[in-house]
């Protein structure tokens, strides 16, 4: 389905349509006007899965190596390496745990959170060039609709136990395939010789 099917079919859409709606405007604004925000994270050096642990750090404070893989879906070594390549750049530090010193404590430093801010600026600079290409009537109508949303994901609650039900099979799907792709080959097998 076009993004102009889904858009006319918004009165019957499920929630993975209208998330597949948000998708749909992500990329749009994206093809048109990303340079900006790509640009301050390859000066910075970071990746995107590194920009978003800054936003959880600065968002929810200091958090282990441990949540910080959990949040983003990362193994306990992959999301150590990002975290030793964001205290390499000074945009966190690492500190023990006061209550168990096994455990590292990660927060966000001040460049960090600058960082983390020029980023947002941009992307809404960015958000606001691509909307201003639609109506003003329709431009209201979206930042009433949209100011709501966001109103209600804020007073949502964060530490729900419950499997997001949309995401949860998506995630054990990729990380299926992503099972299969770092298999080990067997030896001798045509893998193992290419």
């Amino acid at each position: 389905m076009s993004p102009r099917e889904r858009t006319a079919a918004v009165a019957a859409t499920s929630l993975a349509e209208v998330g597949a709606l948000v998708g749909d405007l992500m990329g749009l604004v994206h093809r048109r006007s990303a340079g900006g925000t790509l640009a301050l994270m390859n000066e910075a050096g970071l990746t995107m899965a590194q920009m978003v642990a800054l936003y959880v750090l600065d968002y929810k404070g200091p958090q282990s190596v441990t949540a910080i893989a959990t949040f983003l879906n990362l193994s306990p070594a992959a999301t150590s390496h990002l975290v030793d390549r964001l205290v390499g750049g000074g945009f966190v530090g690492r500190t023990e745990d006061q209550t168990d010193r096994r455990q590292k404590r990660v927060a966000i430093t001040a460049a960090g959170r600058t960082l983390a801010a020029r980023v947002h600026q941009e992307r809404a600079r960015e958000f606001a060039s691509a909307l201003s290409l639609v109506t003003p009537e329709l431009q209201r109508q979206f930042a009433g609709i949209l100011g709501r949303v966001v109103e209600q994901l804020r007073g949502a609650r964060e530490d729900c136990t419950e499997p997001d039900r949309l995401t949860t099979p998506w995630m054990r799907q990729n990380a299926q395939a992503e099972a299969r792709t770092t298999r080990a080959p067997k030896r001798g097998s045509k893998r193992e010789v290419e």
